[in-house]
């Protein structure tokens, strides 16, 4: 294996940056280039610092502009959303935008033509899920009616963020930063099937689910 298969993009990105490790845990930064520069991400970034910080009014501000304009924030701003409301106790509306975050991340997933990228998906996951899915699972009725206001919260609403922040993700972005070479290759599959693509991801996201609570109903 080449070191630059065992190299990952790690989640937390400094504005303009990628930082990355090697199999023996060596930070790097590579600056973003070309194409990779032009996907739209400070203000997702700096929601997401915001949410981390100590600053109590700040964040309490952050969250109600993220959940005011949810469709202007990126997956993994909804991701940080949810640990903080499930931190402040308000362990229902947290699980709601859990959710909502691993469908559309699985759904910008399933745009990008980098392979490498969609990792962050079951990254993101890992990183937040434990405690909200341990939650969850207590109470599978109330669960399925949490699950039905996602797939319909995110098939009714239009995302308004940019959809390759998980390309930043990706050895796609890696290499272009390494590279003198501009890329040239296309991030996202042609826009004509973004629509049959998000609802085959909603059909199958939730049709797993359905097929989970029945088993768990038996």
């Amino acid at each position: 294996m080449t070191i630059m298969k065992k190299k990952i993009l790690l989640l937390s990105l400094t504005i303009g940056l990628l930082t990355i490790c090697n199999a023996q845990t060596e930070n790097k930064e590579i600056k973003v280039k070309g194409v990779f520069s032009e996907i739209v991400v400070d203000k997702h970034n700096e929601a997401i610092k915001t949410i981390g910080e100590k600053d109590e009014k700040e964040k309490k501000q952050i969250i109600e502009s993220i959940i005011k304009n949810p469709n202007d924030y990126n997956p993994p701003v909804l991701y940080a959303l949810s640990r903080e409301l499930f931190k402040q106790g308000d362990k229902d509306e947290a699980t709601f935008w859990f959710y909502v975050a691993q469908l559309r991340a699985r759904y910008n997933a399933n745009l990008c033509m980098d392979n490498s990228a969609k990792q962050a998906v079951s990254v993101l996951n890992k990183e937040y899920g434990p405690d909200i899915n341990k939650y969850a699972f207590q109470d599978i009725d109330k669960l399925e009616k949490i699950v039905n206001k996602v797939v319909s919260f995110v098939r009714l609403n239009n995302e308004n963020y940019d959809n390759r922040w998980i390309n930043l993700h990706g050895m796609w972005a890696v290499q272009a930063g390494l590279s003198d070479e501009p890329e040239t290759r296309e991030l996202s599959k042609p826009k004509v099937e973004w629509e049959a693509i998000k609802k085959k991801t909603i059909d199958d996201y939730y049709n797993g689910f359905i097929e989970y609570v029945k088993s768990q109903k038996k």
